[in-house]
């Protein structure tokens, strides 16, 4: 973040929040500070939407909420959660937590070299390649949808490439968007119905939310929603978050452990009508509670700290070679190598077991804590940040003779903005998606070239069909 004068008036604000708690409430100061950054970075979110696709807004904001945030409402106005719980006192995770936050928004916002901004300008060389090329957008999501309905019938090997590709449908949705099409809104409704339809079948609802999350930030843009504008929708996305997780624990007891007549969609629709017709079962103190217990990614940090290195030593680096290992090397070469998604981590680093269905991830933040400790999960933090911020420069700088590039951000960092994921699983998902962005920024390349080759050599035979061409050796008459 450069030292412009909104962001001394963003440290402004931090400093006004932060002295005002110290002044006015009994937080611990830490958590204070916790808090101040959380209001410069939210406030930096909002005011970014719709002048700027920063990809690096939404991952501070998601962080700090999750890793500040839900802790503090944990720590001082939530009851006690058997499953929830702090396992260690506020001052003995602020102190760990806030300045790690401090360093990941350092290393995000690092001024490097050659840094530039996706603004309107990028988005107006975009527009003008859209128009040349109307139907790149529809071919990406043509690709996305056939890949999301032919994912189950393949091996499962391929489940993570098929994940992949099937995402290339919210890519290409989003170039549709900022294209001339006449069909864009009808086009981009029909995409995220789908993605509604398929996550009310397998009632998972997280990775929705992520892509109307990220839709938003294209929305913005695109339609450049004033201020007003932008409070009403992030309020309104609060509330159905809201509507969604107050449902979430019935329909999966109503569609995955009981035996029903009625469709998984019609069982959800009875669902949101019931809590419609009734909105303030969404602001009881149970829904209220939970819903804010689920925010609190801090009670799995807080449980590492409890248990590291007292009962297991620290791993001095172990998950991040393994992380690497895994992510580099395709599963045929390394057929044995660790699988993502934090099962194993989260019972060996909290002691705590999960059942049989249960997978959790122990976060970056956890994980550099339980691989070096305080003031090592401080520095792995902020490389990490550091490492975020030069892929997103590097796609920007990289846009100049890529224009559409910059639309791939977005699906190059869909598993990596959320804060509850580990190192493994933010690496193997980056790698290979950065993967299939370059083989089909490759092959569009050479199927340009083929057109571009073939209009050539029509426009040849044309003029040396009317004469108009000049052969060696021979004069135009």
């Amino acid at each position: 973040m450069y030292l412009s004068n909104r962001s001394i008036q963003l440290m402004a604000l931090g400093l006004l929040v932060f002295l005002y708690l110290e002044l006015f409430t009994q937080l611990y100061f830490m958590s204070g500070l916790g808090m101040a950054l959380f209001a410069g970075v939210a406030t930096k979110f909002i005011q970014d939407l719709g002048k700027r696709i920063e990809i690096r807004d939404l991952i501070a904001f998601m962080s700090v909420m999750q890793w500040v945030v839900g802790p503090i409402m944990a720590y001082n106005f939530l009851p006690y959660d058997e499953l929830y719980y702090m396992a260690v006192p506020e001052s003995v995770y602020m102190n760990f937590v806030v300045p790690v936050c401090y360093f990941m928004v350092l290393g995000l916002y690092l001024p490097l070299k050659d840094e530039r901004i996706i603004n309107q300008e990028d988005i107006d060389t975009m527009k003008v390649y859209l128009a040349e090329h109307p139907w790149h957008g529809y071919i990406l999501a043509g690709i996305g949808l056939v890949a999301g309905f032919t994912s189950k019938s393949l091996p499962s090997s391929l489940t993570f490439l098929m994940f992949l590709l099937t995402n290339l449908q919210y890519v290409g949705i989003y170039m549709i968007l900022f294209s001339g099409s006449k069909f864009k809104w009808f086009a981009f409704t029909g995409i995220m119905g789908l993605a509604t339809s398929a996550a009310i079948l397998q009632g998972m609802f997280g990775e929705l939310i992520q892509w109307f999350m990220l839709s938003f930030l294209i929305i913005a843009m695109v339609v450049k929603i004033p201020m007003w504008g932008k409070v009403a929708i992030i309020s309104v996305g609060i509330f159905l978050i809201m509507l969604v997780q107050s449902t979430k624990e019935e329909y999966r007891m109503a569609t995955w452990y009981a035996e029903s007549t009625k469709s998984n969609s019609q069982i959800y629709k009875e669902l949101l009508l019931l809590k419609l017709s009734s909105p303030s079962l969404l602001f009881n103190a149970g829904p209220l509670e939970n819903g804010a217990a689920r925010l609190n990614q801090g009670w799995i940090i807080a449980r590492i700290m409890n248990y590291m290195p007292e009962k297991q030593p620290f791993v001095r680096g172990e998950t991040i070679q393994t992380a690497l290992y895994a992510s580099l090397l395709p599963r045929f070469l390394a057929p044995s190598k660790v699988k993502a998604g934090g099962r194993a981590n989260f019972e060996r680093f909290t002691g705590t077991p999960l059942p049989e269905t249960t997978s959790m991830d122990i976060s970056l933040v956890g994980e550099g804590y339980a691989n070096f400790g305080s003031l090592g999960g401080m520095v792995f933090i902020f490389l990490i940040s550091l490492l975020y911020n030069w892929v997103i420069v590097k796609v920007v700088a990289l846009s100049k003779n890529n224009p559409t590039l910059i639309i791939w951000i977005p699906f190059l960092f869909f598993q990596v903005m959320k804060a509850e994921t580990d190192f493994a699983t933010v690496f193997n998902y980056l790698t290979k998606a950065a993967l299939v962005t370059f083989l089909v920024f490759y092959f569009s390349k050479v199927i340009l070239e083929i057109k571009q080759n073939k209009k050539k050599y029509h426009v040849y035979q044309s003029e040396t069909l009317s004469g108009n061409q000049d052969f060696p050796g021979h004069a135009r008459p």
